[in-house]
């Protein structure tokens, strides 16, 4: 312990008390709170979880808490539920001590950290499954309870006795900071791959070096390790903003921002990072991967209805005062926060919000890097808008990835009706074995029974789109390069606003074989006899045909459901994996040289909609009160005519 720190040095990290630094003071933040508005509402749920904890035990490995399974709870795994409720308590507790100078909230903090550095209550801070894979001495685990033990003995310090200060530090070096050595000294593959475990782990103990400073001899080194670390994990971004995994993870981001807001505090440089600036156009992008009413599009490892990507958006709305980046999170985020805490101390209350436009933020846009994220919609109301159409053109190089090249989400009036499944926990060993995890649980063709190549050497490539604020859009993705025995394969799909979707899926292959195009709708299925079929979700009814071009005699589309077959029916800790039965439609052929297509029309709320119907070889039409659109497709070409208007597609 260095004697010349004194209390008055602390907190300097997310909040200080020395005014002349041009850095947010507590003072600053006990106004915040005193007004109504967002930063009261998210103090209001810090000091109830804060206040919470006065009248509850420690959180240990074996605590029941909501979503932890029977698995982990049995053999007291470290996981992220029990990992980030402990971290949160602990900071939450601090900052009320800090905020209320209520004694109590100081010895529940102390309670909650002495609980993690007691060896019968913590064995150790790492995923048991994580230790047992990879054999590192530090994981995702020790990167969090660094950083918010870290945190916690910057804000408290002053209210600490000096042993309480040296039992912290000492606990952190046993703990975490030389189990993190040990790990890159091995060779911890994590240090150089750029992904959510860097920034982490990395960044987790560059955060718990900054608390520490003259206190541990290997602070400098913790800091000048991550600052590097996490410049680099910049770069990895795509030029509009990609995401380098899949959306889900996206949530992410908020380590990049957490890491240069507090390094901005350590080096007392005032105002927010300018790195954080580098993350508008990625809190752009988290817009249009987001549909009504805030829930993220299911792409990899993720799931329907995840909720929108909203903490780090105060941090780069301050940093830019940009008034759209500050009404997606007052629009999406503030209602059930993801870190009250960090949005809290992010907040600028003086910016005020204002929706986006479709001059500023164009209806459609196709986003080339990473996932190769796809989104055309029909507004930006926050709340309900006829049809949102989601597609992919990205690779398995993005990490957390699915062989999913080419697929196709689509949303109407806030439901879900045509989905990706996304994922379930995470299976021990082949995932692929797995529905959720392979060509089987994704809209999409396969031929031969074969599914999608999935590797870091082949990739789906958008070849063309266009978008316009009126009609809506189209674009083309050339699939071939994932798929074996095949000289080409191409998925069209055309977005006629306000709620026409048309999908014309192409494939050549080197031999006659066995093609099928499967379709997960949000609901089971009514299925008429000629490839007709309605989906109902909520009220909405999306109208559906599936046509086999060019053959006399279609076979008819089958309706079936998922389910996982042992040995492939658990996750990696031994949980049996939820059946959930989800619903699919699949069209069946044998060819050499096919073509699908598939036509979507949605109904507005609470109200019927007509069939499709084959007018012509190539024709066909939707006409009722509220819906009239007509398709004509050759060999050539795709038309789609609606009350907005009509898109010529070539198809050669």
């Amino acid at each position: 312990m260095n004697d010349s720190m004194t209390g008055q040095e602390h907190p300097r990290i997310l909040l200080t008390r020395d005014a002349t630094q041009g850095l947010r003071t507590i003072q600053d933040l006990e106004r915040a709170i005193a007004k109504p508005g967002v930063t009261q509402d998210l103090w209001a749920q810090i000091l109830a979880q804060a206040t919470d904890a006065l009248e509850s035990e420690p959180i240990h490995v074996h605590t029941p808490l909501p979503g932890r399974s029977a698995a982990d709870l049995e053999k007291g795994n470290r996981e992220y539920i029990v990992v980030n409720a402990t971290g949160q308590r602990v900071l939450s507790s601090a900052l009320a001590a800090l905020l209320t100078d209520d004694e109590r909230h100081v010895t529940a903090a102390v309670e909650q950290i002495d609980c993690l550095l007691n060896p019968d209550a913590w064995p150790e801070w790492q995923d048991i499954f994580h230790r047992q894979k990879l054999g590192f001495d530090a994981d995702l685990r020790t990167g969090q309870l660094a950083r918010d033990v870290g945190l916690a003995y910057d804000w408290l310090y002053p209210l600490l006795s000096p042993n309480q200060r040296s039992r912290i530090v000492e606990g952190l070096d046993a703990r975490a900071i030389q189990p993190y050595f040990s790990a890159v000294n091995a060779g911890a593959w994590w240090v150089e791959r750029m992904n959510n475990w860097t920034t982490v782990i990395v960044g987790g103990l560059g955060i718990c070096g900054m608390a520490l400073g003259a206190d541990h001899p290997q602070s400098q080194q913790l800091i000048d390790m991550a600052t590097g670390s996490m410049r680099g994990y910049l770069d990895h971004y795509g030029p509009d903003g990609e995401f380098n995994e899949n959306p889900a993870y996206g949530n992410s981001s908020f380590l990049p921002v957490l890491y240069f807001h507090a390094l901005g505090y350590h080096e007392k440089q005032p105002g927010v990072s300018p790195e954080i600036k580098t993350l508008q156009r990625h809190c752009i992008w988290c817009m249009y991967a987001t549909t009504p009413p805030g829930h993220l599009v299911s792409f990899g490892d993720g799931g329907p209805k995840y909720p929108a990507l909203t903490s780090f958006f105060p941090a780069v709305a301050a940093a830019t005062q940009d008034p759209t980046l500050q009404w997606f999170y007052t629009t999406y985020g503030t209602q059930d926060p993801q870190f009250p805490i960090w949005e809290m101390l992010w907040y600028d209350d003086k910016l005020v919000s204002q929706p986006p436009t479709v001059d500023s933020h164009p209806l459609g846009r196709a986003f080339p890097a990473h996932s190769g994220l796809i989104s055309s919609r029909s507004s930006w109301d926050p709340h309900t808008t006829p049809s949102v159409v989601f597609s992919k053109a990205g690779t398995a190089k993005v990490n957390h990835t699915h062989p999913d090249g080419g697929q196709v989400e689509i949303h109407g009036h806030g439901r879900p009706l045509i989905v990706d499944l996304g994922s379930v926990n995470y299976p021990d060993s082949e995932p692929r074995c797995y529905y959720h995890f392979s060509s089987e649980g994704h809209n999409q063709l396969t031929c031969g029974g074969r599914p999608q190549l999935w590797d870091l050497e082949h990739e789906a490539t958008c070849t063309a789109s266009a978008f316009d604020n009126d009609r809506g859009g189209w674009w083309q993705i050339d699939l071939t390069d994932l798929h074996e025995q095949v000289s080409n394969l191409r998925r069209t799909v055309v977005h006629l606003l306000p709620n026409i979707i048309v999908v014309v899926d192409e494939a050549n292959l080197d031999r006659a074989d066995d093609i099928r195009l499967r379709w997960h709708p949000g609901a089971v299925p009514s299925v008429g006899p000629a490839g007709d079929f309605r989906v109902s979700v909520e009220d909405v009814t999306l109208s559906g045909l599936v046509v086999q071009l060019d053959v006399d005699h279609p076979s008819a589309l089958v309706v079936g459901q998922h389910e996982y077959v042992p040995p492939y029916d658990q996750d990696r800790i031994g949980n049996p994996m939820p059946q959930r039965h989800e619903p699919y439609l699949d069209s069946h052929i044998h060819g050499q040289s096919v073509r699908f297509l598939s036509l979507f029309a949605i109904g507005d709320v609470g109200h019927t909609i007509a069939d499709w119907h084959k007018t012509g070889p190539g024709s066909f039409s939707i006409d009722s009160d509220d819906l009239t659109a007509a398709v004509e497709v050759t060999a050539q070409s795709l038309q789609v005519i609606g009350p907005s208007g009509r898109w010529d597609v070539e198809l050669t």
